[in-house]
């Protein structure tokens, strides 16, 4: 093994969440950022829509906190929502001082929503106001991400680690210090580290259909699960409306076009949405999905129709010059052609469990971003605001580690006892040694046939919709992948290399049983989570989240209910 290489703050994760931490510490710490790809391979990069944020004349943070709130489904953390949107214009202030070019208006030009310094605002589904701001127009997250890794080359106390999977963390009595990961060769090292921080994204590769990159794969999940942490919410994942579905891919089609004013028609013509919800295509979007979902069902087909052609061409092509060249490389016309969509997973709302710091249960251990559940999006994300919430928790959790917002501290714990939590105890089946140690090995064919089985039994029974034989279904054939799993692995031979496809099955086969265990656990229907056999709201379980938290070695699993109240409302 690699020497021990020693720093102040780990952050696994370069996406918006991990980059701000990064640029926010004190420059004579040292940092080291690691990711498991190339550096600016993140959901960052792919993010579309834009960022919310209440800088219009007619707007204010009172009114986004209760569009995040009904988008929330009761579910929401309200301290947490507050603190996104009052820090939202600080924060968006930053991303400007730092380089990114935000959409403005043109000299003279006529425009629905600007900000006093000529901001672009737009609409999106669910927001009462045109508050989402836009950066080439549909490349807002890789306009984030250029001014984010310009700015992070010229910290030279931050040591970059690309192309650098993390194989576990490491804890000892005081709690977290540090992590292992691969080098180039794919021999483990050590990073010791009196703070890490995981921000390494979502878990969108867990199913068969997805609008998140291939690295998508759950890893921070499991890492901290496997190292102790509590973990919440994770029964929550958003399925996004409209991915373009056409010759087998899956491309992201931004909330924004549904904002901008297009229309979904089915297979007859038929505008269904005013069927389904008040707000037509502006419904919240565990509505729309499962719309288009009722809708591909009842005619027997695989997609739904997107229709831009009543809006005027120009503004469109100005407007999504990212999008619509994507329709071009599939022989679409932006403009012009009704658009193959469907529904694909796209963003989960929990967990790693942490409070308005990003502090997780584990001393020492942090998380941000996707990765996190601060509570923020409850059961149901509002677009636009996760490139946010990395944003405001980022610089939230960077000036905690350096003693900044020390004083906030039993606030915070305050507002985490005042939480509603379900704490369950998964039980692992032990007729194998299971989870596997982290530099053991294994073939990549059998890794590569185990992922595919993995999404495809999550996209039928642990998607949009769900009941308890289809969970327990896939509880059952997920336990048999696992089982494969460890009947082909092996120690490491010195010097063998560790494939970050072997790592990666593993914490797929983790953070999937999670996440079932999560859905049987929660018996209703919420925001994102829809049931079949409790098709109905539990008023019980309003402001009710399920932390999962690992088993103690020797303790049998059980689950147990802990109430106590989630937040204050805004006033």
């Amino acid at each position: 093994m690699a020497s021990c290489q020693r720093f102040d703050v780990a952050i696994v994760g370069a996406g918006i969440a991990g980059l701000t931490v990064a640029l926010s510490l004190p420059p004579d710490w040292r940092v080291a950022l690691l990711t498991k790809g190339r550096l600016g391979e993140s959901n960052t990069r792919y993010a579309q829509g834009g960022l919310a944020a209440a800088l219009g004349p007619d707007d204010s943070p009172a009114l986004h906190y209760g569009d995040t709130l009904a988008a929330g489904a009761g579910l929401c953390d309200t301290e947490a929502v507050r603190i996104l949107v009052e820090e939202a214009p600080a924060a968006v202030r930053w991303l400007i001082e730092l380089g990114v070019h935000f959409d403005r208006a043109a000299p003279g030009e006529s425009v629905e929503a600007t900000t006093a310094e000529g901001l672009l605002l737009g609409q999106e589904a669910a927001h009462g106001r045109r508050r989402i701001l836009h950066a080439g127009g549909d490349a807002t997250g890789a306009e984030i991400e250029r001014a984010l890794l310009a700015a992070l080359k010229a910290r030279s106390h931050i040591s970059i680690y690309a192309d650098t999977p993390v194989c576990s963390l490491l804890v000892g009595e005081a709690g977290c210090y540090g992590l292992q990961a691969l080098d180039e060769r794919g021999q483990p090292f050590v990073i010791e580290a009196r703070e890490t921080v995981l921000a390494c994204g979502g878990t969108g590769s867990l199913w068969a259909y997805t609008s998140n990159p291939a690295g998508a794969t759950a890893d921070g999940l499991a890492l901290a699960w496997r190292a102790g942490a509590a973990l919440a919410d994770l029964e929550f994942v958003q399925f996004h409306p409209t991915v373009l579905k056409v010759n087998g891919a899956s491309h992201l089609i931004s909330e924004a076009v549904r904002g901008e004013g297009a229309y979904l028609r089915n297979h007859a013509g038929e505008r269904f949405m005013l069927r389904y919800h008040p707000l037509a295509e502006l419904a919240p979007r565990d509505v729309v999905a499962r719309a288009i979902l009722s809708e591909m069902q009842a005619e027997g087909v695989d997609c739904q129709y997107l229709d831009l052609t009543h809006l005027p061409d120009e503004r469109m092509y100005a407007r999504f010059p990212t999008i619509a060249a994507l329709c071009r490389r599939y022989g679409l016309d932006l403009a012009h052609d009704l658009l193959p969509v469907a529904p694909a997973a796209h963003y989960c709302m929990g967990g790693i469990q942490v409070d308005l710091q990003g502090r997780s249960s584990l001393p020492h251990l942090y998380a941000v971003g996707e990765v996190a559940c601060t509570g923020v999006h409850g059961a149901n994300r509002l677009a636009s605001n996760s490139l946010l919430e990395g944003l405001v928790f980022g610089r939230r959790l960077a000036a905690a580690l350096h003693g900044a917002r020390s004083e906030q501290a039993p606030h915070a714990a305050g507002r985490r006892q005042r939480e509603l939590r379900l704490s369950l105890v998964a039980a692992q089946e032990q007729a194998r040694q299971w989870p596997l140690p982290p530099d053991w090995v294994g073939p990549e064919e059998l890794a590569r046939a185990l992922q595919q089985e993995l999404r495809e039994l999550m996209w039928r029974f642990v998607s949009l919709c769900r009941d308890e034989e289809g969970l327990r279904t896939a509880w059952s054939q997920l336990l048999q992948l696992r089982a494969r799993f460890a009947e082909a692995a092996r120690p490491r031979a010195p010097h063998e290399a560790v494939g970050c496809i072997w790592l990666e099955t593993a914490n797929m086969l983790d953070s999937a049983a999670l996440v079932v265990q999560a859905a049987l656990a929660r018996r209703e229907s919420r925001g994102s989570h829809w049931r079949r056999d409790y098709p109905q709201p539990d008023p019980a379980l309003a402001g009710v989240s399920l932390v999962l938290r690992p088993a103690l070695p020797g303790a049998e699993a059980t689950s147990s209910l802990a109430l106590q109240h989630k937040g204050r409302p805004y006033v």
